[in-house]
């Protein structure tokens, strides 16, 4: 899926395409990389949420009435004569996405931005626009009365119709069929109640929708900058999201700390809710790269208390076990990264809940008929700023790690204002050792309009320079100047 963010905040455009597998977002400070992951980590998060909760018993309640105005049409239908509601079927797909995906979003943008009144582009003052790009189908969203709506979606190419076809009642015990794309609703003449038959065809419109739009992604996970600070800040939560957890089965809503942007709070919840692996998987490839972070760079070990719902770093040969308060800035940095490896990003991914048993075999000759690209869903890592507080040998093995995570089937998205981060990634791609391909550079620019992503150049020798080389340049042009100035000054020193 590629995700078209316009005029958000201090962004003028941005684009990314989530079917590649590394990601490294550069430009200066304040400029619009970290707001534009943000709102592709609150799409996304508000996007699987509402396809968790789209076949529930709640949404099969609400979905069995047929609109008014079609129901009389089909109720004036005689037997052999069918109406096509596919246009139906669309706008009341825009409404569910609009009541269920855009509101859920909404909420999780006011929630980490402010209100919707300060999102709008703060250099033009034009209004948000979102477009979302997944196989044949296509998502527009944008701005009205303060609140996102559905700009309009298409399905290209799948469904050419859905119809409701009158028949006599004993000519067919069909209730739905799948023509050569052509959905068909059997309607006995004496049988006026379509609730079941009109909640099954939207079941099937929303299924397609989200089965391309999440196609290879299962799980995402976002880890923020200054992680160092942020851990033991919020560790006093610790015991209290302890207790809600242990009540989670008699909540109705999800857990989330007042007062602090949702990914911060996804964050730590997720963090201080990690079930540790009775036994680690040896043949994990997430689980070798953990170790390998631990043993090169951080040389010791992180664990997860689960009385406490804390992590602690025992570094190696010293024994004593230390919170992330009393390690260095570098240990409390990576122990979160490393933690979500083991026990959170390495879990398997859920199956996908499907709409109702007796729609199985209509799927199926549907999605026989997508074509099937690439691998797997794959868990999606979002990580600010990860070069903070490591020294330059350190910053090169975890971009190696990155890199290795790609290969291993996570999905890493990074911001960096590291130049060792970008040339190790070039190295590795000389090396071949990732493939172009997976890999996605972006460079934020600073337009009259805002922060614009431009892609950089990639080929075969790795990524074309477009952000360092300049103030490298300069800082070297500037030391020459100096040695050339205190020469000449030398020289005239002699000369008097």
């Amino acid at each position: 899926m590629k995700i078209q963010i316009d005029n958000f905040g201090p962004i003028h455009y941005f684009e990314c395409d989530l079917d590649k597998d590394l990601h490294l977002i550069l430009g200066t400070n304040n400029i619009g990389k970290s707001y534009g992951i943000t709102v592709v980590y609150l799409l996304v998060k508000s996007l699987m949420e509402f396809a968790e909760e789209t076949f529930s018993i709640e949404f099969s309640a609400h979905m069995r009435q047929m609109p008014s105005e079609v129901l009389e049409q089909v109720s004036a239908l005689n037997v052999g004569d069918e109406l096509d509601i596919i246009a139906t079927v669309k706008d009341e797909t825009t409404k569910l996405l609009q009541d269920g995906f855009l509101t859920r979003f909404q909420d999780y943008v006011e929630g980490t931005f402010g209100s919707m009144d300060t999102i709008g582009n703060r250099f033009s003052r034009e209004e948000p626009h979102i477009r979302l790009v997944f196989g044949w189908g296509r998502m527009d969203i944008g701005v009205s009365d303060n609140a996102f709506i559905v700009g309009g979606s298409t399905i290209e190419n799948m469904l050419k119709s859905i119809k409701v076809r009158c028949v006599e009642e004993d000519k067919t015990d069909k209730i739905i069929e799948n023509e050569q794309a052509n959905l068909i609703i059997y309607h006995r003449k004496d049988n006026n109640d379509l609730g079941y038959s009109f909640f099954s065809v939207i079941s099937i419109y929303l299924f397609l929708v989200i089965c391309q739009a999440l196609a290879k992604i299962h799980t995402i996970h976002y880890l923020p900058a200054s992680r160092s600070g942020l851990y033991p800040a919020l560790s006093a939560f610790g015991q209290i999201v302890a207790e809600l957890a242990k009540s989670r089965s008699y909540l109705n809503s999800r857990i989330q700390l007042p007062g602090i942007a949702v990914p911060l709070s996804d964050y730590f919840l997720q963090l201080s809710q990690i079930k540790p692996n009775k036994k680690q998987d040896e043949d994990n490839p997430i689980h070798r790269i953990a170790d390998d972070i631990e043993r090169d760079i951080l040389k010791g070990t992180v664990e997860f208390d689960k009385k406490t719902r804390e992590l602690f770093y025992i570094p190696n040969g010293t024994g004593p076990k230390l919170d992330m308060g009393a390690s260095s800035s570098m240990v409390s940095e990576l122990s979160p990264i490393v933690s979500f490896l083991r026990h959170i990003v390495s879990k398997p991914a859920r199956k996908q809940r499907a709409p109702q048993l007796s729609l199985v075999e209509i799927f199926r000759e549907i999605l026989q008929k997508i074509p099937q690209e690439g691998s797997p869903p794959k868990p999606l890592l979002f990580i600010e700023e990860p070069e903070a507080h490591l020294h330059p040998e350190n910053q090169l093995r975890l971009m190696a790690a990155f890199a290795a995570l790609a290969n291993a089937g996570v999905k890493v998205m990074i911001t960096t204002h590291s130049d060792f981060l970008f040339n190790k990634l070039n190295n590795l791609i000389l090396e071949k050792k990732i493939d172009t391909a997976a890999v996605s550079a972006m460079l934020f620019r600073q337009t009259e309009k805002g922060g614009e992503a431009v892609p950089l150049p990639m080929d075969e020798l790795g990524i074309e320079d477009d952000n360092f080389i300049d103030t490298t340049e300069a800082l070297y042009d500037e030391k020459v100047d100096l040695i050339d100035r205190m020469n000449r000054g030398g020289d005239d020193g002699d000369a008097g």
